[in-house]
């Protein structure tokens, strides 16, 4: 086990050469970007490594902090002030490779997951059982988090 960090969001950049930390510093300011408070109003990850962001990184230059939110983006906020439990259930469908994967993470039967993500797609107005409305799903989240202040 390493040290413990501080509770709070973290974005780290890769491991250069001493003349190369600027660019680091540039990568791990944009990696930070991507992280969430890891609540159930913004769920996500705490910490995530510029590394491992590979191409979704250019979203950053496309979404600047505190910008007018994308529509999916305003969409998701919409349906979140009409449902708490939404944005824990939307991360968990987002972020992992099943519904009933989704719903164990989330702790409700995967009945109780269809019945949501029914309520969900009338809410946002698209799809999120399909490969397309997934991606949609996955990038609306990313999105929101980006347009944070």
């Amino acid at each position: 086990r390493g040290p413990r960090l501080p509770a709070g969001r973290l974005g780290v950049g890769p491991a250069v050469p001493v003349l190369e930390l600027p660019r680091s510093w540039a990568e791990a300011r944009t990696a930070l970007r991507f992280t969430a408070e890891g609540t159930p109003q913004d769920p996500g990850p705490q910490v995530v490594h510029a590394d491992e962001l590979g191409g979704i990184a250019l979203l950053a230059g496309l979404v600047a902090p505190g910008s007018e939110p994308p529509p999916d983006v305003r969409a998701l906020e919409a349906a979140a002030a009409n449902a708490p439990w939404l944005p824990a259930t939307l991360h968990a469908v987002a972020s992992t490779g099943s519904l009933r994967a989704a719903a164990a993470g989330i702790n409700v039967h995967h009945s109780t997951l269809q019945d949501r993500l029914t309520h969900a797609e009338h809410l946002l107005g698209w799809p999120l059982r399909t490969p397309q409305g997934r991606l949609r799903l996955h990038l609306a989240l990313t999105m929101r988090r980006l347009a944070r202040p």
